[in-house]
């Protein structure tokens, strides 16, 4: 999917400014591509105290109500991805450490970034593209 690193272009927009891990296309969409880690149900990882369990059936768009979500890096609402794959395996491990949970990590194609920072985006929405070896 990737060629090198340096030939990527940065993801911005009025939310957020980031270098994701790749870009592919989606319906025509340039799309930014990151990092997501799901249980092995393709479930969200319910950290944080999250009672909002998402399910991302992979090469299908999850996309939340942007009328819930408030931009910016407070909680309320967004999809949480790993921005690069050392930040995923941390959260793999951690999940599987800390809690006991076995994970899967996903490249992703996101959609609607509203905040980034050194290890993590929010989005309004997600596709799982392809399962990574950890």
């Amino acid at each position: 999917m990737r060629e090198s690193r340096e030939n990527i272009l940065n993801f911005e927009n009025q939310y957020c400014c980031f270098r994701p891990h790749d870009w592919t296309t989606i319906e025509g969409i340039s799309r930014p591509v990151i990092f997501k880690v799901v249980t092995e149900s393709y479930q969200s990882l319910g950290l944080r105290r999250n009672p909002n369990i998402l399910t991302f059936p992979p090469g299908e768009w999850v996309i939340l109500d942007e009328n819930l979500i408030v931009p910016g890096k407070g909680d309320w609402g967004g999809i949480w991805s790993a921005l690069t794959k050392s930040k995923a395996r941390g959260l793999s491990n951690y999940m599987k450490d800390k809690k006991n949970i076995n994970t899967n990590i996903f490249l992703t194609a996101l959609d609607k970034p509203l905040y980034a920072n050194s290890y993590r985006v929010k989005s309004v929405g997600i596709m799982l593209l392809q399962e990574i070896k950890q």
